[in-house]
């Protein structure tokens, strides 16, 4: 049910997707065009080196092997692969001292980036917050600006937080990508790719749902009382509500990915610019959902609808049957 409702909810004020996609792409179009100039200038020469086009040129092969069912290809990818990281890590260690100032670069460049996207996000969740619980309509720089203070102690805290669990997130779906297969005792085969390939998708799906339902009541507390840290604290009191966040987020991640996937193949990518941001208001829209119904209370579904959680309270009130009518 929260699943269906927060899609109505992202359908029926969608207009919020191209405001957020503008601001993504003006801050997108900013940190690449810095990154490239920190990267072009310490590690031009790396970057364009043999050791570096052989690591690309064989994950494109690997792929390539993978639908086609090379397996003669496959089962010296590992070896060769990890050859091929080798070279690169001895041309990488011959100029650390630039190796080293462009990944922090670009890493600090990024959380800066991620940081200023979030200050988007957080307006957004003030935008949907008003809309839900008294079918306001306000505007995205009156909710930017009045949430900026709380938006800013909140991406303190959630950015390096969640950078930090996302590197481990990669660590652990690398150890499944390759060890993985070679311990079923299909590393050589198509199958075994495959499973690999599988398994590290299915657990960084999982991950981010889990991450996902830690933080699920965070943002729309602090929204709504204006209390960040209470707000962590509150979404990491799962008693009763685990169960309920996790498979809704896992669920949900999962759609996302494949209507992500999907669109962006026959389309050539070109309408990820619309699912990418959509998705994020979704899972933003998915949040105050379940909140709303962790906590018994009601809200707008649409001009006409006032619901709640079929648990604590009746779906629709007499008020409600009678605007339906």
């Amino acid at each position: 049910m929260a699943i269906r409702r927060a899609f109505r909810l992202l359908t029926d004020n969608f207009t919020n997707v191209f405001k957020l996609l503008l601001y993504r792409l003006v801050m997108g179009a900013l940190f690449i065009g810095l990154s490239y100039f920190i990267l072009d200038l310490g590690l031009r020469s790396l970057l364009e080196g043999e050791e570096m086009k052989e690591v690309v040129t064989m994950a494109g092969k690997f792929f390539e092997a993978l639908f086609s069912g090379d397996t003669s290809y496959l089962a010296s990818f590992e070896e060769n692969f990890r050859a091929a990281l080798t070279a690169l890590g001895t041309a990488f260690f011959a100029d650390i001292g630039s190796v080293i100032g462009s990944f922090v670069g670009v890493v600090m460049l990024y959380l800066i980036f991620r940081f200023l996207n979030g200050m988007a996000t957080f307006g957004m969740m003030g935008i949907s917050y008003d809309r839900m619980s008294a079918f306001g309509r306000t505007s995205f720089s009156a909710a930017f600006f009045e949430n900026l203070g709380r938006a800013v102690r909140y991406h303190l805290l959630y950015v390096p937080l969640s950078f930090i669990y996302d590197v481990l997130a990669l660590v652990l779906c690398w150890f499944f990508f390759f060890y993985t297969p070679s311990l079923a005792g299909e590393g050589t085969s198509v199958a075994g790719a495959f499973v690999g390939l599988s398994l590290t998708v299915a657990v960084y799906i999982v991950l981010q749902a889990l991450k996902l339902t830690f933080i699920s009541s965070w943002m729309p507390y602090a929204v709504e009382h204006r209390k960040v840290l209470a707000g962590l604290r509150d979404s990491f009191t799962l008693k009763g509500k685990f169960l309920r966040r996790f498979v809704s987020y896992l669920i949900s991640v999962y759609l996302m990915v494949v209507i992500n996937a999907v669109c962006g193949f026959c389309t050539l990518g070109s309408f990820l610019l619309i699912t990418l941001p959509a998705s994020a208001l979704y899972l933003l829209w998915l949040q105050l959902v379940l909140y709303y119904h962790e906590n018994g209370r009601k809200y707008y579904l649409h001009a006409r609808k006032v619901v709640g959680d079929a648990e604590d309270m009746p779906v629709e009130s007499e008020i409600d049957l009678d605007l339906e009518s």
